[in-house]
């Protein structure tokens, strides 16, 4: 379960921003040159090899942030396996035992080249550069403990999901209240409120239309709209190329007519959500317009 490459990408995908939380700290030093100073230790029994880590972890360069694993709301976990050469990052996490809380400085080029596998140092990187790692260790298991970590994590998941979907159709509904749609659902769930009909031919399942939209979170926030662009949508309806609920809905129109979409979140982005702006479980409301069916 080695996660390092993972990692690399996680970091070159973060960005960088500026940290001062890495100054004033004491080092002392191992005998392979590992730099390491530890916040919490508690004493216990340190992580056996092959065990499985569950972790939070920062680390960054020159005060500036590469990877925060408490960004994704859940610990890291990595195999911890033996230390590849002297002062590594594995020799690191073999120090610590659970509850334990310390950070590491390891040579750049080291991690990147010789732990991480890359062919060249990532070109923000400067030469001779230092790596710090904040790490705090939760818990070190076995196998058998890992899957049961992991079937408590899926439950707790299953449980958050189940709560937001609750509050998702609460949302829904107080914004239809507010906005005076009476009209009844389809019998997907999708509310189709039509703003003007059009007078051009229907909208066939096959058809090629080009469709100007803006979409809307609930709370009004846009994250996209093909109008600030000045280039209508073009996809074949009926074909899985947009979300269902457009598919339903686009299908229902005619050349030229105009509807208000308001889609819930299993007809849309479900409980992945969207990028940044589209959170999971997100009923989204789109004004939508055929202008053209090609």
């Amino acid at each position: 379960m080695r996660t390092t490459n993972i990692l690399i990408i996680l970091l070159i995908a973060t960005g960088l921003w500026s940290c001062n939380a890495m100054q004033d700290r004491q080092f002392e030093t191992t005998e392979s040159g590992l730099e390491y100073v530890f916040h919490v230790e508690t004493g216990g029994e340190k992580a056996p090899l092959e065990s499985i880590l569950s972790m939070e972890m920062v680390y960054s360069v020159d005060d500036s942030i590469l990877f925060d694993s408490r960004e994704a709301g859940m610990p890291m976990y990595l195999q911890l396996i033996e230390s590849e050469f002297p002062g590594d990052i594995y020799e690191a996490f073999a120090m610590m035992a659970e509850g334990d809380s310390a950070s590491f400085r390891v040579d750049a080029q080291d991690f990147f080249l010789r732990t991480a596998g890359m062919m060249e140092m990532p070109p923000f990187i400067e030469p001779g550069s230092l790596i710090t790692f904040d790490v705090s260790l939760n818990k070190a298991m076995d196998e058998e403990g890992f899957a049961r970590e992991q079937e408590r994590l899926m439950e707790v998941q299953m449980q958050e999901d189940l709560a937001r979907a609750e509050a998702e159709e609460g949302l829904m509904l107080a914004y239809l209240e507010e906005h005076h749609i009476t009209i009844q659902p389809m019998e997907s769930g999708l509310y189709y409120v039509e703003r003007e009909a059009g007078e051009g031919p229907t909208v066939e399942t096959g058809d090629l239309v080009a469709v100007h939209y803006e979409g809307r979170l609930l709370d009004g926030t846009v994250f996209d709209s093909s109008y600030e662009r000045e280039e209508p949508l073009e996809f074949t309806v009926g074909h899985g190329q947009v979300i269902s609920g457009w598919d339903e809905g686009i299908g229902m129109m005619r050349e030229g007519g105009k509807a208000t979409l308001v889609i819930p979140s299993y007809l849309a982005y479900g409980d992945r959500g969207a990028g940044q702006l589209i959170p999971p479980f997100s009923t989204l409301v789109f004004d939508v317009e055929v202008v053209e069916i090609r």
